[in-house]
């Protein structure tokens, strides 16, 4: 393997990491907007949304860096200059290796998400008894949606590699 290939996988797994940490971004927007004061509340909605939309567009630059366009990144910031050897002694193929990449991500966000879905449903039928009555869905449904995630980037982790392989070789 080489140290481009190296950084190239390495690279392609924060990118796989940041695609299923930034589901968060959208809950939280959410969650923010529920607590918005009447007196500045459409000012407070326009500044949130243009945060949001400038937010996502950020993020969704990145994920194309790191996922689909991992040669011109590696050019750029020069990663696998300054190296003494060429070649590092490690068999493995880039597809295994994001494979394996694919399942652990997948098994840390279900072992994440799992507890913390399980939590929010009991807070949410507990709160059914308290005096205010409020009931709060944005967190059962952002666990619930990462427990799908993490299930199916285990089960699923091969057809995910082809993609991001596909992609990246048409670019």
């Amino acid at each position: 393997m080489t140290i481009r290939t190296f950084w190239t996988i390495f690279i392609k797994i924060i990118g796989i990491w940041l695609t299923i940490d930034g589901i968060k971004l959208f809950p939280q927007f959410f969650s923010a907007l529920l607590y918005a004061d009447k007196e500045n509340g459409f000012q407070f909605i326009a500044t949130s949304f243009l945060l949001l939309a400038a937010t996502t567009i950020l993020y969704f630059l990145i994920l194309r860096l790191f996922l689909f366009k991992t040669s011109w990144l590696l050019d750029k910031l020069h990663l696998d200059k300054g190296f003494n050897e060429k070649e590092l002694n490690i068999n493995v193929g880039t597809a295994t290796v994001l494979k394996l990449a694919t399942l652990t991500i997948g098994g840390l966000t279900l072992m994440d998400s799992l507890p913390a879905l399980c939590q929010q449903i009991f807070a949410f039928f507990q709160v059914k008894s308290s005096i205010d009555g409020q009931r709060n869905y944005g967190w059962i449904i952002l666990h619930f949606i990462k427990v799908i995630i993490g299930f199916l980037l285990l089960t699923n982790s091969k057809l995910i590699v082809d993609f991001i392989n596909r992609n990246t070789a048409d670019n």
